[in-house]
């Protein structure tokens, strides 16, 4: 993944670095070269799109926001979340521990406070290698 033309890119300017580009594809495309291909065109499209103007700005927003939907059966929250919602179903989960009570609390905490700092989680090298990494600001 290292043959790329580094002098078409301002390294500077990324929200992604190559390291975290490698954490995402290398697991996902190894295999899979098809896929990376498709990939590929998906994001000259969103680029090219972008660079269009307003409208294709607004474009590129919608699609990803419908990537991150697509993607969500994926991660391991999703997962997570039908456990909890099954166990919720069998009725034996205390009412604090009920899927909408966390989550409502959680949404609650987050609306007051607005975005806070988030606590140094373990294991985050972890999420890192599953492709989470949060882009660089």
């Amino acid at each position: 993944m290292s043959d790329q033309n580094e002098s078409q890119c301002n390294c500077r300017e990324l929200l992604a670095d190559q390291e975290t580009w490698e954490i995402i594809l290398d697991p996902a495309f190894c295999n899979d070269p098809g896929a990376a291909d498709c990939l590929a065109h998906l994001l000259f499209i969103l680029k090219k799109a972008i660079a269009s103007g307003p409208e294709g700005s607004m474009r590129v927003i919608n699609t990803l926001q419908d990537g991150i939907r697509m993607v969500w059966p994926h991660t391991e929250e999703h997962k997570l979340a039908r456990e909890l919602y099954e166990i919720y179903l069998s009725g034996d989960l205390k009412p604090w521990d009920e899927p909408r009570q966390l989550l409502e609390g959680a949404l609650e905490r987050f609306k007051t406070k607005g975005r806070a700092k988030p606590k140094p989680v373990r294991g985050r090298s972890e999420r890192r290698k599953r492709g989470t990494a949060q882009a660089r600001r």
